[in-house]
């Protein structure tokens, strides 16, 4: 077995630069996982602190079910490769690839056994005598993977490995790469910037952006059904036409008028209609994307000038102006058709392939959701939606933050989490299949609740047996620790399990004063009614609390300066933080308390600007049970 898991995963340099944020990805045995983004994404980060080459500043990492973070490298069993091949030039192929295994004292026969193995995959048997300066790059990169394969590891992490190559040379390492994962069935974990690298490589991809994770999926479905703009526009090439549109209804009709021009109208069929995610979209503008292989030149259609042809061989590139519309569309057509600089064309659009986003958030509000979000009320601990009553667990309620649950809130969960098979804590859902999409590696399936209005969405694999039909009747189950509370747009239920926030204290009175003794650190207050000396239990209240910033992050956040009696400060040291919506919850280490104290304060700074900081606590902030 060789997965591997991060959860929470933050990684920050110093002087504040957030390089990973919250990074939380399971990764399968034998998986060929890719990481992809522009260059200062995260991903070479992220990649070296699963190497051990960088430490993480919060989260967990582990192999194998094995908590990792505070082991060196060498016993993490992962082999890396590098961008640049650090091959030794003194040295032959075979003393390349056999140096590792003799510092860490392999018998001789072992190492000339894993050493000719491994030569025998990459093909570089003939090679064993060489030194690097008689190499070609390709033959460099095998034995730079030679190397790794000898230490028959667990995991192997490779760092943009082909990008010194020349593309006839990648193009066929990409393919000996693959091969090699076939030979080996093992999990490799794929770092690249190139696109067309990750989409014919990996298993599964990561698409980063900003140190966050923008979207997890196949390649296929990365292309078919990207979460948001950002993943649409860099998937593809030529990446995805972008327009802006109005959503109108035209009887019973869903169009788009782009430029909100009625002449420049398309109609889109009636499943795709249903899918638009709510119905708030009418009569707003939306992006509106599409990809160049999805439009037509066509006799009827949208006017257009032709500006540019790209002849590619197989295929034409044509760059086209459509009449009235301030921007440059991109058509993919047979090579066969010829067309000319300025000639007068029309546009089809292809309105089942069409993509919609939000034009402030940029997620995509058409076709496969990436959350299901239910309008829900809570009653002692029961959530009610729809037809449905979930009474929450004392596990699922640990997470829940100091609110009342009483008002109205909403139940999300993601469709990938949505299981069509009972399983141990789940909350149960009764459905009716209104109808399925099939894609290209997965089935869609879209649900009505009762006495709900918006879909519920979830995910077959297609080899599934059993595809409802419409109108058939399902049940399906939605782990406990896969649902998510929102209430007027904040997260309710945490990361991180809260606890009471309790802690052994002694108090000694002083005249109107009280002096709190807690590990190694006192606070003194003013004196309570009904307290004694000796000891105490002191609870923090999760929102008592006031942060003292230090002037740094004044500076940086322009905050002012506010002043707290110094007797009322407690150092604290970060361990991570939740950013719920306007709030953040806070997870800090203090000294007397067995576990991680929760604190929840405004959304206005990042604790990792700031791991060590004072709080303020006064009467307000604190209970003396």
């Amino acid at each position: 077995m060789s997965q591997v898991t991060l959860k929470h995963v933050h990684k920050v340099y110093e002087g504040g630069v957030h390089a990973v944020k919250d990074f939380n990805l399971d990764i399968k045995d034998k998986e060929f996982i890719v990481f992809v983004g522009p260059s200062g994404c995260g991903k070479s980060t992220t990649l070296r602190m699963i190497a051990g080459l960088e430490e993480i500043t919060a989260g967990q990492l582990f192999i194998d079910n094995i908590l990792v973070n505070d082991k060196e490298s060498k016993d993490r069993d992962i082999a890396m490769v590098f961008q640049s091949y650090a091959l030794y030039p003194h040295m032959t192929v075979y003393q390349n690839m056999a140096f590792g295994l003799k510092l860490r004292k392999f018998p001789s026969e072992d190492i000339d056994q894993r050493v000719k193995r491994a030569a025998e995959i990459l093909e570089i048997s003939d090679l064993l005598t060489r030194k690097p300066k008689a190499l070609s790059g390709g033959q460099r990169q095998r034995v730079a993977l030679g190397r790794a394969i000898v230490r028959e590891p667990s995991v192997f992490l490779l760092d943009e490995p082909l990008s010194n190559l020349d593309a006839k040379l990648r193009v066929q390492m990409r393919t000996e790469i693959t091969k090699l994962h076939n030979r080996l069935a093992t999990t490799f974990i794929y770092v690249t910037h190139d696109q067309t690298e990750a989409m014919t490589m990996g298993t599964r991809i990561v698409v980063m952006k900003d140190g966050l994770i923008q979207q997890v999926d196949t390649p296929i479905t990365l292309f078919e059904n990207p979460t948001n703009l950002f993943v649409a526009t860099f998937l593809g090439s030529p990446q995805m036409n972008i327009l802006k549109a109005k959503l109108v209804l035209e009887g019973n009709k869903l169009v788009a008028l782009l430029n909100g021009d009625e002449k420049k109208a398309i109609v889109f069929p009636d499943q795709k209609k249903r899918q638009l995610a709510s119905k708030d979209y009418i009569n707003k503008e939306v992006y509106l994307g599409i990809r160049p292989e999805h439009l037509e030149l066509s006799e009827e259609g949208i006017s257009a000038e032709i500006d540019v042809v790209e002849q590619l061989g197989d295929e034409s590139l044509i760059y086209v102006k459509p009449k009235g519309i301030d921007k440059i569309i991109i058509i993919k057509a047979k090579a066969s058709e010829r067309y000319k600089h300025k000639q007068k064309i029309a546009i089809k659009f292809d309105a089942s392939k069409i993509h919609l986003f939000d034009l402030e958030n940029e997620a995509s509000i058409i076709g496969f959701p990436h959350e299901n979000r239910f309008q829900a009320k809570a009653r002692n601990n029961t959530l009610v939606f729809g037809k449905n009553e979930w009474v929450l667990s004392s596990k699922l309620l640990d997470r829940a933050v100091q609110k009342t649950f009483e008002e109205s809130m909403v139940v999300a969960f993601k469709p990938e989490d949505v299981l069509v098979k009972k399983a141990d804590n789940c909350y149960k859902i009764h459905a009716k299949v209104d109808f399925i999409d099939e894609k290209s590696d997965y089935i869609a399936c879209f649900a009505k609740v009762e006495g709900l209005s918006n879909y519920l969405v979830y995910r077959l694999k297609k080899e599934d047996k059993k595809v409802p039909t419409n109108e058939e009747a399902v049940t399906l189950y939605i782990p406990e620790d896969k649902v998510i509370l929102y209430q007027n747009n904040e997260r309710l239920l945490l990361k991180e399990k809260i606890y009471p926030n309790e802690a052994k204290c002694q108090i000694k009175l002083k005249g109107e004063k009280m002096i709190i003794t807690l590990g190694n650190q006192k606070l003194i207050l003013p004196k309570q009614e009904n307290i004694s000396e000796g000891e105490h239990t002191l609870r923090i209240k999760q929102e008592g609390v006031k942060v003292l910033f230090n002037k740094k992050i004044r500076k940086k956040y322009k905050f002012e300066k506010v002043r707290y009696p110094k007797n009322s400060l407690l150092k604290v040291s970060a361990y991570d933080e939740d950013k719920t919506g306007e709030k953040n919850a806070l997870f800090v280490k203090i000294n007397g308390f067995e576990q991680y104290v929760t604190l929840i304060v405004e959304n206005n700074f990042t604790v990792y600007d700031m791991p060590v900081f004072k709080i303020s606590l006064d009467l307000d902030a604190i209970e003396i049970l």
